[in-house]
């Protein structure tokens, strides 16, 4: 057993956690990190928000994230099943955006810069162990972990930051994690070389390609590499009767769009597969036991949201784990304020998300209309800005007022599926 008490205990060095590392070694708290895995490691989700660049530059690694190659990511395109309608989204067009452009990154890549950056600052890292169980009691956190050699530690901190990712360690082990109904998904992808994607000015923009109870996206790492993942409703997954390999292939087969991207394409390694991956928790913090990233809850992909909201909750996190130490207390109204902060964030994606899968938000989704500057409105949501002024606030009122009316009266021409809409096409009919 280890006697000396550490500050914080970090589980999980993905994006949240080595920014919550990086944020407490800063302010001169002695913190361990315990990840399980040994970095580089495959993971998805590579296409990052415009509004990372803040934390970056709060991290101290943009320089090293702006020089390490990756694609810039100036728009997101969206495609019916044969292509049209198609929007663009152009983040340097938004005029409440004021950051035009973000990163595709190869997870393996960009974790490792965050993760190293925090043991630059004087994190320690302990990679290869995974956490098997922890006690909080008034005194403090108690951490028991394996590592490789199946060797069993105990460790002991005044805090416990959860960075543990969609697995949610202690809100598991609590019983308060929750599989948000009527979001039941499988998600299925890989990388790929071969995939057919634009060159020149729209060359690092992610693709998302609509159907009737899926989609897909494209996500350009390289000029040789694309990430492409379908993702499906568990019920639309399970009357195909195919295992995850056979749905990907019979979906990219009887879309349009995707057929033409995909005729040459190869996959560089495996599929993977993910189920029921939308969640929420109870609660985001307790005594002496802050949650951040996918920990404190995980939404839907489809807006690329993930690594934006798991290092500004990294950061803030941290921030109050700091405030609350420096007090000699276990449960401040900072922490709350944090909690509050972050639902209030996922609840603005999450507005987004569950109109996505209407037919009446993809109608003025894909057929922008410039008047009173609602896309910019959009756009300033989607970029990942955390502050919304009034001037986007009531913006964005509207456009889900229009999206609500569009059920009833066509405010822009309807798209409606044609009736062979397991081939991902699509009919655009005004009525």
């Amino acid at each position: 057993m280890n006697s000396t008490l550490l500050d914080v205990i970090v589980v999980g060095g993905g994006p949240a956690g080595a920014t919550a590392a990086t944020v407490l070694a800063r302010e001169g708290k002695s913190v361990l990190v315990l990840e399980k895995e040994h970095f580089p490691r495959f993971h998805v989700g590579e296409s990052l928000l415009p509004y990372n660049r803040g934390i970056f530059e709060e991290i101290g690694v943009w320089d090293e994230i702006q020089n390490e190659g990756f694609m810039v990511k100036k728009a997101a395109q969206f495609f019916m099943g044969d292509g049209e309608p198609h929007a663009r989204l152009e983040f340097a067009k938004g005029a409440f955006t004021e950051n035009p452009s973000a990163f595709q990154v190869e997870r393996a890549r960009f974790d490792e810069i965050l993760l190293r950056n925090a043991e630059r600052r004087g994190a320690k890292v302990k990679e290869g162990c995974r956490v098997m169980s922890h006690e909080i009691s008034e005194e403090r956190v108690t951490v028991r972990y394996q590592d490789d050699a199946g060797a069993t530690h105990e460790t002991q901190a005044r805090f416990l930051l959860d960075a543990t990712g969609m697995v949610s360690l202690t809100g598991a082990q609590e019983g308060i994690r929750h599989v948000r109904e009527g979001h039941r998904k499988v998600a299925v992808f890989g990388h790929f070389k071969g995939v057919k994607m634009p060159e020149g000015e729209e060359a690092g923009d992610i693709h998302l390609v609509v159907r009737k109870d899926s989609w897909f996206w494209m996500i350009p790492l390289s000029a040789e590499k694309v990430s492409v993942g379908l993702v499906i409703s568990r019920e639309e997954f399970a009357s195909l009767g195919k295992k995850p390999e056979g749905v990907f292939e019979a979906l990219v087969q009887s879309t349009p769009e995707l057929q033409r991207r995909m005729l040459l394409a190869d996959l560089l390694g495996e599929l993977h597969v993910i189920t029921d991956y939308s969640f929420q928790l109870d609660r985001m913090v307790s005594p002496r036991l802050i949650r951040v990233g996918d920990a404190a809850g995980f939404m839907d992909p489809v807006f690329s949201s993930g690594v934006m909201l798991a290092m500004q909750t990294g950061l803030e996190g941290a921030q109050c784990a700091v405030a609350a130490i420096n007090a000699n207390k276990t449960l401040t109204d900072e922490m709350l304020a944090y909690q509050s902060r972050t639902r209030e964030a996922m609840g603005r994606f999450w507005q987004f998300i569950e109109n996505y899968y209407t037919l009446n938000f993809i109608d003025l989704f894909l057929q922008p209309n410039p008047m009173l500057k609602l896309t910019s409105a959009i756009n300033a949501v989607l970029a990942g800005r955390p502050d919304l002024p009034w001037k986007v606030r009531w913006r964005l009122k509207v456009f889900f007022v229009l999206v609500w009316l569009q059920k009833w009266v066509p405010v822009v021409p309807r798209i409606r599926w044609t009736a062979d809409s397991d081939a991902g096409g699509q009919k655009v009919s005004a009525t």
